[in-house]
């Protein structure tokens, strides 16, 4: 049975296919647009026949169903992608979605994506982003749920607001459900967003913040933006007075304010809070657990903080499993969608969908023409790149399918020699990136710890920690260390990537450094590469030189 959650979302929207109780792709708007977080999904629809030839049933995730004219998709998937729909509930030539799922429990999609990529029997499940769904007691902004194969319960639900009880304004006399936090808060997402925009970047580009924050420093000017008051509910302090903080940017009003505090402080401000309170938040969360289990995740858009993470693994006592989405961004609501689909008509979670690789994306076809004489096309093997890596030369790899979620994991990624004590300038001024812009890295996973301080870990696959570099390595692998001395990090092992782990495996023999510096292979402002067109694209405008194709053996020179 073919079948496909289609989010509509007001940002990062994305196609997800589930067959025969598997996620076959997973289809993100913007890689096929260019336009970052862009939505609807117009463009991923008509990519679906690259997966499937027929759709069994669909389903819609939207935050606003009752605002959504969804006759447009179902034109595109009519006369567009080529599918077949076998099943007549579509009654697809008067696009009427008769009994169509349209998913607009935004939180439990999150929820639901995160358990089945997990792996785990039961756990816990903290969400938590800028905002959710809209019910008629509130806009959600953070939900802890339990959940298992077979159900899934709402602990606790926080509603975006000012501090004000909640009240049920459809029903006014009604009681709120007994899940529901009594007072209002603004809530950790808005609240980095917002500093996000006071700091000049968009709301949606909190990992600018992450970045930057730790060049700022406590500033006694700057009082704590999230605050936790007695009943250990947090606000935001420079949105207290506000009736409704989520209505519009507060740029002005931080920098009015505060104009005297150096933007770097902010930043670190916001960070620091962050941190706090994500780890009470997952502490709270264990001791409400009805069930005692010993399983959490993490996700929804705050998840993307690798840096939180990797303190909030440090803090949780060492009988808590964590596991954090690598999908948690708004376009892994389909996949929730699409599981959640799947369980109405089999009667459970699939136990099949642990994450393995993010490898879901587009594959890399390579149908291309070389222009000109200043491009060069050479066979290549690994020790090859290795050496052209090693000698201070930047190299972008393409292969197979693409990474879904933010992280590029080496099929789409720009690579440099982390040895280099210059790298982070001269990669962020190749990318046309800001300066205080962090690199990542990745190691063979069987080295891991000898590098950096894992903690718990026994592997990062999916680049969703922000680790210490031990003290002893430091002076070896300078540009993908942070100025507070973390390195987001990425384990690989041959299972997982092995042209990519062959790689370094032949640089580790060259250096004796087991570890190659990546970064997405994408210019500034663009996302990432999907198509070969695109990594053609991406090089002839800018100065990156080499292109790496292992599954054909080849490295293309651009002079």
């Amino acid at each position: 049975m073919n079948n496909i959650c289609i989010s509509i979302g007001m940002h990062d929207s994305s196609v997800t296919i589930i067959k025969d109780r598997k996620v076959v792709a997973h289809i993100i708007e913007e890689r096929h647009s260019h336009h970052k977080h862009d939505c609807p999904p117009c463009l991923s629809l008509t990519k679906i026949k690259d997966y499937i030839d027929k759709v069994d049933r669909i389903s819609f995730a939207d935050l606003f169903p009752n605002y959504t004219d969804f006759t447009p998709y179902i034109k595109i998937l009519e006369h567009f992608s080529g599918l077949c729909f076998p099943n007549t509930q579509y009654n697809i030539s008067l696009h009427n979605l008769i009994e169509t799922p349209i998913h607009n429990d935004h939180h439990d999609l999150h929820a639901i994506c995160g358990f089945a990529h997990s792996g785990f029997d039961q756990s816990l499940v903290v969400v938590m982003d800028g905002a959710g769904s809209t019910y008629s007691f509130g806009k959600e902004n953070q939900t802890i749920y339990e959940i298992s194969k077979d159900y899934i319960h709402v602990l606790e639900k926080n509603i975006v607001g000012d501090g004000s009880p909640v009240v049920d304004y459809s029903t006014p006399e009604r009681d709120i459900p007994e899940y529901v936090n009594p007072e209002t808060n603004i809530g950790a997402g808005y609240a980095y967003s917002a500093v996000s925009e006071s700091c000049g970047f968009g709301s949606l580009e909190c990992g600018k913040v992450m970045g930057l924050s730790a060049y700022g420093q406590p500033d006694d000017r700057l009082p704590t933006l999230l605050s936790i008051d007695s009943g250990g509910n947090y606000t935001f302090t420079l949105q207290r007075d506000q009736r409704w903080p989520w209505m519009g940017p507060v740029d002005c009003y931080l920098n009015d304010r505060y104009r005297m505090v150096d933007v770097e402080n902010i930043a670190y401000r916001i960070q620091k809070d962050y941190e706090k309170y994500l780890i009470y938040t997952c502490k709270k969360a264990l001791s409400i657990s009805k069930s005692r289990t010993k399983n959490l995740i993490l996700t929804g858009g705050c998840a993307l903080n690798c840096v939180a993470n990797y303190k909030l693994l440090k803090e949780l006592p060492d009988d808590v499993n964590l596991y954090v989405e690598p999908v948690s961004d708004d376009s892994g609501v389909s996949i929730g969608g699409a599981i959640k689909l799947d369980k109405e008509s089999y009667g459970f979670f699939g136990n099949n969908l642990k994450l393995d690789n993010l490898y879901l994306g587009g594959q890399l076809e390579y149908d291309y023409q070389l222009m000109g004489n200043n491009e060069i096309e050479y066979d290549a093997e690994p020790e090859n790149i290795a050496e052209i890596i090693s000698l201070g030369n930047i190299v972008a790899i393409a292969q197979g399918r693409s990474e879904i979620g933010p992280r590029a994991l080496g099929n789409r990624s720009i690579l440099f020699d982390p040895r280099n004590p210059k790298g982070k300038e001269i990669v962020n001024q190749v990318k046309k990136r800001e300066y205080f812009r962090p690199f990542a890295g990745t190691v063979l996973k069987e080295y891991a710890k000898e590098w950096f301080d894992m903690d718990k870990l026994d592997e990062s696959p999916f680049m969703m920690y922000a680790v210490d570099v031990l003290p002893e390595k430091k002076d070896q692998i300078p540009s993908i260390i942070h100025v507070d001395g973390t390195c987001r990090i990425q384990t690989v092992t041959s299972e997982q990537n092995k042209n990519y782990y062959d790689l370094i495996s032949e640089f580790y023999k060259l250096t004796g450094v087991p570890i190659l510096f990546n970064t997405s292979f994408n210019l500034a402002g663009d996302t990432m590469v999907e198509t070969i067109d695109d990594a053609f694209y991406t090089l002839r405008n800018s100065q990156i030189n080499y292109m790496y194709l292992p599954e054909i053996g080849k490295l293309i020179q651009i002079n």
